[in-house]
Formats: structure tokens, C-alpha cells, sequence
């Protein structure tokens, strides 16, 4: 696989923490940006996003693309849902309370490229 480039916009109230499967991390706070950069023998990540208020895990969703299939969740709680707008090598993704969205084809980030997504509060 590729090399991967991760860009990350948080329009929500919430401070934001990333984790990456491969141990990568980073975080942005309310109405911030951040990115994350993968190598080659990444070939299989996951990221968790979890938003925080008061220093409290309120909500959490993923992010996550291999050779074999491309994804990503917005979270759901009853009370704080976030909704997600993004890209991942030119194919368009949304969610607003749905869970997981796979993405087609499957083998979409096969060579690597970009992944893009902006959060905001519903």
C-alpha cells in the first residue's frame, strides 16, 4: 500500500483525540485542524476519534482504509451527535447519525493517497 495522508477538520464544540492502530496519535481542539501521515507498511489502519468535553470521552467513531476496504463511522450517542463530511481518494462520504459507511470500490486506497474529513455538530 501507498503512503497515506490523513487531514482532519473539527467543526464541532469538542476537543477531538486521534488514534491510529499503528500508534500514531493527535488531537484538535474545538474548530480545529490537524493530520496524520502514513507510510507504506501501514497497510491496514484504523483510527479511532473520540471528542471530549471537560476532559470527558463523550462520543466515538472511526476512520479506517486497507487494500481490501475503506471506511468510516461518525458515532452516535442520543445526546451529542456529530456529523461527518469527507474524501478518500476522490470518493465522497457523509454521515449524520448512520454508523459505518463503507466505501466503494474496495480496494479504493490500494496505492495510498488522502483521506480528508470535516466534523460538525448536528
Amino acid at each position: 500500500m501507498g503512503p497515506v495522508s490523513f487531514n482532519i477538520s473539527n467543526q464541532t464544540k469538542y476537543d477531538l483525540r486521534v488514534q491510529a492502530s499503528n500508534g500514531a496519535a493527535a488531537s484538535a481542539p474545538a474548530g480545529g485542524n490537524t493530520n496524520l501521515g502514513f507510510g507504506s507498511e501501514d497497510t491496514n489502519i484504523t483510527c479511532a476519534m473520540r471528542w471530549y468535553q471537560d476532559g470527558i470521552c463523550i462520543l466515538q467513531g472511526s476512520v479506517a482504509w486497507s487494500a481490501g476496504g475503506s471506511g468510516a463511522d461518525d458515532g452516535w450517542t442520543t445526546s451529542n451527535i456529530i456529523c461527518m463530511n469527507g474524501n478518500m481518494n476522490g470518493v465522497s462520504f457523509s454521515g449524520c447519525n448512520e454508523g459505518w459507511v463503507e466505501l466503494q470500490p474496495y480496494n479504493l486506497m490500494a496505492n495510498g493517497g488522502e483521506v480528508s474529513v470535516t466534523y460538525t455538530n448536528a
